[in-house]
């Protein structure tokens, strides 16, 4: 697995970009994920919601749990989290400036300032959190943008023993591991070589493949994305990373039909030294 920390400014940018293009067409609940589908009847944002109860229900809150949430997006989450979940405090981390500020607006509308802090920094990073000070790491949908072995590295050591990393994570089978020469997708990473990265630190508790919950909403993510942007005012930037957006959403929604890409909901646990 390549190290390139390269990746990240291009990252940023791509999600102040989404961020900017969402708020041009004031989307309403703005989830980013493939989402959870049960029946196949209900609304994409429904499904978005309900992927972050599985996992949310996974991470087994307490409410004097201190959350750290890896890459929150535009907030909406978060929000969600505090409507349904009871913990003490929750930190998040976000490396586009335009979302930390979109959803740390939010947050203060929703009265929510003294529970949840939203920060600019890099879930490899974390800053200003000290060693042991948090219960549960909660990374809906994003992990394959890190550079794993900080993240995990980085996620163990401001877990409390006992304390969880919970993921909605997207890996590439293993058949697929001459992919991961390629730069773009060398975070992605195989479900083993991932595992092996992340059992340097932690213990596994779980890993349950929810690739039939999260194909639909994958496919439907394509065919959202090119009605919004056939009407939507978007610039050419925009444009572009929507449609590569749609591109990288089809490829995922063919390779969890045919079990070359995994989608998966992973609990890892510190351990409580002896």
């Amino acid at each position: 697995m390549t190290d390139d920390t390269s990746l990240t400014p291009a990252i940023a940018r791509q999600y102040d970009l989404f961020q900017e293009s969402l708020e041009a067409i004031g989307k309403e609940r703005p989830f980013l994920n493939y989402g959870y589908t049960v029946t196949g009847r209900e609304s994409y944002e429904d499904r978005q919601q309900r992927l972050c109860e599985e996992l949310f229900k996974a991470a087994d809150l307490r409410p004097d749990n201190v959350v750290v949430d890896v890459g929150f997006g535009t907030g909406e989450q978060d929000l969600l989290l505090a409507q349904t979940q009871k913990f003490e405090q929750l930190i998040g981390f976000n490396i586009s400036g335009r979302q930390v500020t979109f959803a740390s607006s939010r947050i203060a509308a929703a009265g929510l300032g003294a529970r949840i802090s939203l920060r600019l920094g890099e879930a490899e990073e974390m800053p200003g959190l000290a060693p042991a000070s948090a219960d549960r790491v909660l990374a809906v949908e994003c992990a394959f943008y890190f550079d794993r072995p900080r993240f995990y590295h980085r996620a163990f050591e401001v877990l409390r023993p006992g304390g969880l990393a919970v993921l909605a994570d997207i890996s590439l089978s293993d058949r697929l591991r001459f992919l991961s020469r390629i730069p773009d997708l060398s975070r992605v990473g195989t479900r083993s070589a991932n595992r092996a990265l992340w059992e340097r630190h932690f213990v596994t508790k779980s890993v349950r493949s929810i690739n039939t919950e999260t194909r639909p909403g994958a496919q439907m993510t394509v065919s959202r994305i090119l009605r919004t942007i056939a009407a939507a005012p978007f610039s050419t930037a925009q444009r572009r990373e929507w449609l590569k957006m749609a591109a990288s959403s089809q490829i995922v929604a063919i390779g969890l039909a045919v079990g070359l890409i995994h989608y998966d909901l992973i609990v890892l646990e510190k351990p409580i030294p002896a």
